[in-house]
This record gives C-alpha cells, structure tokens and sequence, in this order.
C-alpha cells in the first residue's frame, strides 16, 4: 500500500470488543494497515464504534512500521492476543486477506484518563477537543466573566460535582450538549479559551 498516509491527531477510533482490554492494560497497542502517522508524546482520544464514544485519552507512547511477515508474538501479546498467529487472523478478518509485504503501523499507547461517563465523539468535536468536566470547571472559575442562563449554569454544576453520566440522565443529551456549547462559546467569546 503506497501513497497518502493516515494522521492521527485527535482521536483514533477502535472497535468497542477491545474496550476492556484496553482499560485493563492488556492492550496497549493497535496495529492498523498502511502507513499511520501519530507523534509519540501526543495525547488523542480513543474513541470506540460503532458508538462513537470516547473512553480513554492516550499518549502515544512509540510507533513502529513493519511487514506483516514481521510481526511477532510479541507483537501480538502488546496488541491483546495470545500469538501471532491469533493477531493474523483478527487482522485479516478486519482487513481482508493480508500478504507478507503488506505494510502494517503498529502504535503504542499508554492510558493517562479513563471516563466513567463516555463522551460522544461529536461532542468533543464541538468542543474543540474540550472535555466537558473541563468545560464546566473553566466556567465556574470564570463565571463572572460570561453571563448563561440559570438552567446552564445548573447543569455545568452538575457535570462539574457529579460528572456528565448524571447529568446526561436529568437533563436529557440535547440540554447537556446545548449547555456544554453556550459555555464553550462564552468561555471562547472573553478569551478564556
């Protein structure tokens, strides 16, 4: 496979069958076919599918190109799997046939936060790759400075002392995001952010 290669910059997606082993630590690699950029040292969230949520931000710890002919158990203990062999077959059913030549990105990371409460993908998009907890407590240390109505502001309290799971149950997902996005704003609007 040669030409374009893929950047990863903010997030990198993930099917959600490796969730646990992620959180755990039993995974701590991906290996994806073709050429992968990603920056050791740079902090992305991993988003899992199909939900599209993220669960994780990573630092990406080193990245390495190999042949699949390369790779090694080794190789497949970092990525989840018992064996090479076990490794091959999941990158063939994701990939379709791979041939010995063909050029695989494997990618370390290392999980520097979890989250209880998933965040949608497009939520932190919006938010310009802001997590709300960090939304909510950038606007209580900078209420003074934006004025939001009295709903918003009881719902980024909320988010802020007990997290967006809860407040995503009482107030309902299109509230949470709405208010998430007239604090971004407002933050964004007097230089806070």
């Amino acid at each position: 496979m040669r030409g374009k290669s893929v950047q990863i910059r903010k997030f990198m997606l993930i099917d959600s069958a490796y969730k646990s082993g992620i959180l755990r630590g039993d995974k701590v690699t991906t290996i994806r076919y073709g050429d992968y950029e990603a920056k050791p040292g740079s902090e992305i969230y991993l988003v899992i599918t199909p939900s599209d949520t993220a669960i994780a931000k990573v630092r990406i710890t080193w990245v390495e190109k190999k042949k699949v002919r390369e790779l090694t158990n080794k190789d497949a203990k970092r990525d989840g799997f018992s064996d090479v062999k076990e490794l091959l077959r999941e990158l063939n059913r994701i990939y379709g046939e791979l041939y010995g030549d063909d050029e695989v990105t494997v990618i370390g990371f290392e999980v520097i936060k979890r989250f209880e409460d998933r965040i949608p993908l497009k939520w932190l998009k919006g938010l310009n790759y802001r997590e709300p907890g960090e939304i909510a407590r950038l606007y209580l240390e900078n209420q003074e400075k934006v004025n939001l109505s009295r709903e918003t502001d009881f719902i980024l309290r909320r988010i802020y002392n007990e997290g967006l799971g809860r407040a995503v149950r009482t107030f309902g997902p299109k509230k949470v995001q709405g208010a998430l996005l007239k604090a971004y704003h407002a933050l964004y609007a007097v230089g806070v952010i």
